[in-house]
């Protein structure tokens, strides 16, 4: 009898960690650090050598982390997240490189689709961009990945709502449509403009698109949200380590603004 009072209080202790958490992932310390800070009856617990803190923001159950940089750690950390606490639902944070012409270090994204522009294969032609593969084999039939269309209109709406922090004096502005994805910190004129001109992405990061496939594969909704921390030129890297503080803090207040509409 004492097992079994045991075994149904840790089973319930287990249920109350997992039960009904949006995730809220950033591949930095900075693009979550907003959110921690704000966070109600916080726990942090390990799983898989990541930290998860797990409480309550503007009054919903959810799950923040840290999901490390680039296409490998943030697959691995939304495969540790979704085993172990079963988000309902999941918002990334944090920086890009602003691909638009109009856009300036601090203007925010919205990732309506999203695409890996380093996924694909090479031939005689050059570099062809390939859709995802599927977990069984064989190809998607298009190349994007769409993000959840109630979640995108809660991030829209949410914008126009945010008292966002300057940048460079002034409020930024709110895009949104297509974010690509790869395993490179772009910091060229050139290939800044192919994204712009092939896909027509907005910004360049990388993480985005291999969490939303996961996502897809898993029937999770999900949303992308990054702001500009630099325009992926040939100067990124001096304007990255400028701005990646500020830009981190307006991408985070736009997820608590909705978190507030959910």
């Amino acid at each position: 009898m004492k097992k079994l009072i045991i075994g149904f209080i840790i089973f319930i202790g287990s249920h109350s960690v997992i039960a009904q958490r949006i995730a809220i992932m950033g591949a930095l310390d900075q693009e979550i650090a907003i959110l921690l800070d704000s966070m109600k009856s916080s726990k942090k617990v390990n799983r898989g050598g990541i930290d998860f803190y797990t409480g309550k923001l503007k009054g919903k159950k959810v799950v923040v982390l840290k999901a490390g940089v680039g296409k490998v750690n943030s697959s691995y950390s939304t495969a540790v997240l979704t085993e172990n606490f079963k988000p309902i639902a999941l918002i990334f944070t944090g920086v890009a490189g602003g691909l638009d012409p109009e856009a300036l270090p601090g203007d925010i994204v919205i990732g309506e689709k999203l695409v890996q522009f380093d996924f694909g294969q090479i031939d005689t032609t050059g570099f062809k961009v390939s859709p995802f593969r599927k977990l069984n084999g064989g190809r998607h039939e298009e190349l994007f990945v769409y993000s959840d269309q109630n979640l995108v209109a809660k991030s829209l709406a949410s914008s126009s709502e945010i008292d966002f922090e300057p940048i460079s004096g002034r409020k930024p502005r709110v895009f949104s449509g297509v974010i690509a994805t790869g395993d490179v910190f772009v910091s060229n004129d050139e290939k800044a403009a192919m994204l712009y001109a092939e896909f027509g992405a907005l910004a360049t990061e990388m993480e985005g698109a291999a969490v939303a496939h996961i996502c897809r594969t898993l029937g999770i909704p999900f949303v992308i949200i990054r702001s500009c921390s630099d325009n992926a030129n040939n100067n990124a890297r001096v304007n990255f380590n400028q701005f990646v503080g500020p830009a981190s803090v307006n991408s985070a207040r736009l997820v608590l603004g909705i978190l507030e509409k959910l």
